[in-house]
């Protein structure tokens, strides 16, 4: 589930810089996206993590590295995209629905693993690791989405900044950064 949840976050985070001024930010993004596969490449050819385990951890990898390179196609678009259009946020959409049943796999595949400790460590705690984080970005997801459901059944009765109504207005209204639908 983080695959989805950082593309989201650079969706909100691009959109506080001013349109003539986000090529700094842009460019911090790439290389903080490039960069998270550096750690699960080092796991994918560590000599170890080919070793035999019971659960599928080191298939999960390559899927976390496929996933790795959708979310980092996604971080660009929706970086140099403004406004995205509406095919690819379906399409990111669905791959976060998929990259959630994914974090599900993985984190039952991984507390499977225990035994996967001791012959195959690095894999064992890069799979730990990316399910601490998907468990993260799924527990946020589901705190958002009845914001998400009623905005969308009754537009601007969660937040409307014009009219300064909505049941998050008083929240956000003293920290902007809250509030992103």
């Amino acid at each position: 589930m983080w695959w989805y949840s950082l593309p989201h976050s650079v969706y909100h985070l691009i959109r506080w810089f001013p349109k003539t001024n986000r090529l700094k930010i842009r460019i911090v993004i790439f290389l903080f996206a490039f960069a998270l596969l550096i750690p699960q490449f080092f796991v994918l050819t560590t000599e170890r993590s080919s070793r035999y385990c019971g659960q599928h951890l080191f298939d999960m990898l390559i899927v976390s590295i496929v996933f790795s390179f959708c979310m980092t196609g996604f971080v660009v678009l929706f970086s140099i995209l403004d406004p995205v259009p509406y095919e690819v946020k379906l399409i990111f959409h669905i791959f976060g629905g998929v990259s959630f049943l994914v974090g599900l796999i993985l984190t039952i595949f991984t507390s499977l693993a225990v035994e996967c400790r001791t012959n195959t460590a690095e894999l064992y705690y890069f799979s730990l690791a990316s399910t601490i984080l998907c468990m993260i970005a799924a527990v946020f997801v589901i705190l958002m989405l009845p914001f998400w459901i009623i905005n969308y059944f009754y537009p601007g009765s969660v937040l409307d900044r014009k009219q300064r109504t909505g049941i998050c207005y008083e929240p956000t209204n003293c920290c902007s950064c809250l509030w992103h639908i």
